[in-house]
């Protein structure tokens, strides 16, 4: 049976376009309030600016130097809500901003900044936030340039382990309570009719099947993508443009810090190291694009800029292009503000009526921390637009495939797999992998690892991924391709050996368990190493 069947004699209630963290927050609001439901991404769940961000749920900081206070509390508050939701994903981190004689910020503006920023966040549990001495700030972290430091401002973020994992659980959670979600269907046709809009015709890029499906909604969560679906549907009731597209790129070096360091760049964009997992993550650059929007990479120029301002702070020797293990580049379908350098853009969420009867929805300036709230405010103009009335339920129920009442659950809690250790013969690290993965749900896999004869092996000698995974993915993730599972069902694709010991015997098990034949197999290859290659290309003269 085609994977679209029965969509065409389906009315749907709303359609959405696109299936990065806009889409399939959208799609599980409007699940979770008994809407039926269709989502259409024309690559995989987070292939977009989803998976190129980095990796915060933090309320923005910086926001405070745009007065931007509406946006910093919305923020924090949703900062708060995801730790409920997701803690197996998410978790507190440190943040040092480090202030050098005659810099700026200076001392004073980033500790009213940070007395601010305290002051916004609702039911704060960790310490306090402000600004300490040299000596504490090279206590805390012995390779920040200690010359000329007079001080550092202290307070806590959060660390999201996998923005591709929020993603799918969205996805899935929508799944669940009716929605039907599709990867790799492309929308080619805004349907009209007498009434105006009324569908969409999408086809499958696996089969090459075309089918019209209705729905009395659009939503247009296409990302940066957002403008050409409007001129697709032939809405241009805000003008031809309404988001502004700005590229940023991140490399991944050795681990430099233990905490993250947020660095006032000499242009006075902000840049961040991070810890994350074996790398320091740098990033970003923000800069306006207008290229290739599905071939897209670092330039050397780029990485050079990275590389440059953190050596001003943290003068390591590795702090090198040669020790950068490999890079990421993303655009942000920013709302469209003219005359405005990219980084004084607002990054607040804005959700466009358009089209007959204001029945197409447009979303730009999604910020990840913001996905929920945002979603709440798109699904409530939808469900006016259907003439119906149901209240959110999103920040009640967990994201880790359990959909259950969310409290205040440690995620350390769920990391004691003391019993497991016993009972599975697991590693340690393979089964805190499986916690940080699916949450409450590793039970599922672990179920799996019991049943399938070689369940328990692993599918890479330097990860601790395992067979039951692979199997996981493909029968209840919505795994099509070799990619999705490598960068975006696990973290063997974004690891140091960024999959590639491993892709090959995979491949195989995949073409097993999805009927590939040997060509299929060896394009799977391709396009995996293809995208590996494009981590690389700054290296490129």
């Amino acid at each position: 049976m085609s994977r679209l069947g029965g969509i065409e004699n389906q009315q749907f209630d709303v359609l959405i376009i696109g299936g990065g963290m806009a889409g399939g927050g959208v799609a599980r609001d409007l699940a979770l309030r008994g809407a039926s439901v269709a989502l259409f991404e024309k690559a995989d769940f987070a292939y977009g600016t989803t998976s190129r961000s980095s990796k915060l749920i933090h309320g923005g900081l910086r926001y405070l130097e745009l007065f931007d206070f509406k946006l910093v509390r919305e923020s924090l508050r949703e900062r708060e809500t995801l730790s409920r939701l997701a803690p197996h994903l998410i978790r507190p981190l440190p943040f040092l901003i480090p202030i050098y004689r005659g810099a700026r910020p200076g001392l004073i503006k980033v500790r009213i900044g940070l007395a601010l920023y305290d002051w916004l966040t609702p039911g704060k549990a960790t310490d306090r936030y402000g600004v300490i001495r040299p000596e504490a700030a090279l206590a805390l972290e012995p390779e920040i340039r200690a010359e000329d430091l007079r001080g550092a401002g202290y307070y806590f973020d959060d660390l999201l382990l996998s923005p591709e994992r929020l993603c799918l659980e969205n996805v899935l959670s929508a799944c669940r309570h009716g929605a039907r979600a599709f990867n790799y269907v492309a929308v080619e046709e805004v349907l009209r009719g007498p009434k105006g809009i009324e569908g969409l015709a999408v086809r499958d890029l696996l089969t090459d099947q075309v089918r019209r499906v209705r729905g009395q909604v659009i939503v247009n969560a296409a990302g940066p993508w957002v403008d050409q679906i409007r001129a697709l549907a032939g809405v241009q009731d805000r003008g031809p443009h309404v988001i502004r597209t700005t590229k940023g790129v991140h490399c991944l070096l050795p681990r430099l810090t233990e905490r993250a360091v947020y660095l006032p760049a000499q242009d006075e964009r902000m840049i961040f190291v991070i810890p994350w997992r074996e790398f320091s993550l740098v990033g970003t650059t923000d800069t306006d694009f207008d290229g290739n929007l599905d071939r897209l990479w670092a330039t050397k120029d780029e990485v050079t800029y990275l590389l440059e301002e953190v050596r001003r702070v943290l003068p390591d020797r590795r702090v090198t292009a040669d020790n950068v293990l490999y890079t990421y580049a993303g655009v942000r379908p920013l709302t469209h503000e003219p005359g405005k350098s990219p980084s004084k853009v607002s990054r607040q969420h804005r959700v466009w009526v358009e089209g007959p009867g204001g029945k197409f929805l447009t979303i730009t300036g999604t910020k990840l921390t913001c996905f929920r709230s945002l979603a709440e405010a798109a699904s409530d103009l939808a469900m006016e637009r259907l003439g119906r009335r149901a209240a959110a339920r999103t920040a009640m129920l967990t994201l880790d495939g359990a959909d259950q009442s969310a409290g205040r659950v440690e995620a350390r809690a769920w990391m004691d797999v003391s019993a497991e250790l016993a009972a599975t013969g697991l590693r340690r690290e393979t089964l805190e992998r499986l916690v940080e993965t699916y949450g409450r749900s590793y039970v599922r896999v672990l179920d799996l690892a019991r049943k399938l004869s070689d369940g328990a092996e692993r599918l890479c000698g330097r990860n601790p991924e395992i067979v039951a995974q692979l199997h996981y993915a493909v029968a209840e993730e919505l795994t099509i391709s070799l990619q999705d599972f490598l960068l975006r069902r696990t973290g063997i694709g974004t690891s140091p050996c960024q999959g590639l010991d491993c892709a090959g015997p995979i491949a195989a098990r995949m073409a097993d368990l999805l009927g590939w034949n040997a060509r299929r197999r060896e394009a799977e290859l391709d396009a995996f190493h293809d995208q590996v290659n494009q981590s690389h290309r700054f290296r490129e003269p």
